[in-house]
């Protein structure tokens, strides 16, 4: 096999297959997170529905339980998409090249 040489189409079709494994990837960020809520929402109002036809009020619980492990699903959902984790990933990339640079 011979190595095809380096032109501007293999650039832009290497440069499209990383943004669409990105697209896909926060696509399916986003899709986790809703699946994520609508489960929340489900369960917890079947837990709220069994408790309250008790008279009891312990479905806060589990209510606030999860609701702090789904705000930080959703803030670090945020936080990838801001420029946040961008960021790191470009000082990540520049320290690497630097090393490769020194080799």
């Amino acid at each position: 096999m011979s190595a095809a040489p380096y032109t501007q189409n293999a650039q832009s079709a290497e440069s499209d297959a990383a943004l669409l494994r990105r697209a896909r990837h926060h696509a399916g960020a986003r899709l986790g997170f809703r699946i994520h809520l609508l489960s929340f929402l489900a369960v917890n109002a079947g837990l709220a529905a069994i408790a309250l036809s008790r008279g009891q009020f312990w479905f806060v619980w589990p209510l606030l339980g999860w609701g702090l492990g789904l705000a930080a699903h959703g803030l670090s959902l945020a936080w990838s998409r801001g420029n946040g984790y961008q960021r790191m990933v470009d000082q990540e990339l520049a320290r690497l090249r630097e090393q490769a640079g020194r080799r």
